[in-house]
């Protein structure tokens, strides 16, 4: 066989001497389930195509034939085309980086992504505050699963094709695949703007994202990131060098970040992440860092930058939901009064816009104009900087 490295793209390559009878049954089925739970629209249809017009029309085989993609996916182990190291490689290391276990799964990939996630221990962790406390698992196995089959489809394999899978012991789970990353950074996939067409195995991605295997849209990476600030877990720590890229999911939680994530629930994803970046000192622009210390998530210590250990909660659990009225109103239920001070306190706690100081005090003026407009509010005392206001009707109010 000539090495991969000699085709644009070797995974798209036809193999004439092989046909279907080449393919593992049960992996067949499981492309079928996984289809048919992706493509719900197309799942009565695909009950009458025999396999190979199935493998066909999901973009699998080419012309009807068996592709390197498909043997990738479902090829038999004893086939004997591809090369031994196209496995996957499950390994346990203790906290020392001894390795304690280990397993090589080969044959077909399909199946074989999905015995290999099973090896890895979880365990229960409680996340949450209070009334909110609930009980998740360390790892969610989706997202490992859409790790593992995201370096399966990325992965050079003119490099070799084994994918490891590194868990190491009470701690993380690292996947490692051989190859480059695209020219941008792993957060940036979040943004969800057009996503590159691959430079590599074109063919492999595209008949993984035909049977419902991987996303077809790219947002394999950013659904990672969403999955983890659901979970309130750290996000995805990605390591790339020139010929190698990992991504290592944390079952940690301990520490400030975390007592923010279970005590605060108004965090937007772009916020997480700044706070995830901060809790590996990592950096985060000094705009992003001005509005998470105006949120009262950020403390600035002898000029460093540190999640703070309260992380407003008392401010912001009553503030944050709602309208920006509702807010001004619950302050006046709790204090009797405010002023514009304490309204651009509020805004600035619930700003997602980044707005300067200046930009926040004029957007309380105009929202206490407003409020006095509609009959909501009233001025007790003072004049426009320092006034006073109180809801009206109170026996603080006056015309």
């Amino acid at each position: 066989m000539d090495a991969p490295g000699l085709y644009d793209d070797w995974t798209g390559n036809v193999v004439n001497n092989l046909n279907i009878r080449s393919l593992d049954l049960g992996a067949i089925r499981a492309a079928r389930a996984v289809f048919r739970e992706r493509f719900p629209d197309r799942a009565a249809e695909s009950q009458d195509w025999d396999d190979q017009t199935f493998l066909t029309r999901a973009g699998v085989f080419k012309r009807g034939k068996v592709t390197v993609a498909s043997l990738i996916l479902m090829g038999k182990k004893d086939v004997g085309y591809l090369p031994q190291t196209v496995s996957l490689r499950w390994r346990l290391v203790d906290q020392e980086g001894n390795v304690q276990d280990s397993r090589t799964f080969a044959g077909p990939m399909l199946l074989a992504s999905s015995q290999a996630v099973s090896m890895v221990r979880n365990w229960t962790c409680t996340i949450g505050s209070g009334d909110d406390v609930r009980h998740v698992s360390a790892y969610r196995n989706a997202s490992l699963l859409e790790a593992v089959r995201n370096a399966i489809a990325h992965q050079d394999y003119a490099l070799g094709g084994t994918v490891d899978i590194v868990e190491r012991e009470a701690e993380s789970v690292t996947v490692v695949s051989r190859g480059s990353f695209p020219p941008r950074s792993p957060e940036s996939f979040i943004a969800g703007a057009p996503q590159p067409r691959p430079v590599r195995n074109q063919f492999l991605v595209g008949a993984m994202a035909g049977l419902g295997v991987i996303p077809a849209s790219g947002t394999g990476i950013r659904s990672m990131y969403v999955s983890q600030a659901s979970r309130r877990f750290s996000m995805p720590d990605f390591d790339i060098l020139d010929d190698r890229v990992a991504v290592r999911f944390s079952g940690i939680r301990a520490g400030a970040y975390f007592r923010v994530l279970d005590l605060r629930e108004d965090l937007d994803l772009r916020t997480i992440m700044d706070l995830d970046r901060l809790s590996r000192q990592r950096f985060v622009p000094e705009k992003r860092i001005r509005s998470l210390v105006r949120r009262s998530l950020v403390e600035v210590v002898g000029g460093v930058p540190c999640i703070a250990s309260g992380a407003g909660q008392d401010v912001l659990s009553a503030f944050v939901t709602g309208t920006e009225e509702d807010s001004v109103l619950s302050l006046l239920d709790r204090n009797g009064s405010v002023t514009r001070a304490d309204v651009a306190d509020i805004l600035s706690a619930r700003d997602s816009k980044e707005l300067s100081p200046e930009q926040l005090r004029v957007k309380a003026t105009n929202l206490l104009q407003t409020m006095r407009k509609k009959g909501l509010i009233e001025k007790a005392d003072g004049n426009t900087k320092s006034a006073r206001y109180v809801r009206s009707g109170s026996d603080d109010a006056h015309s």
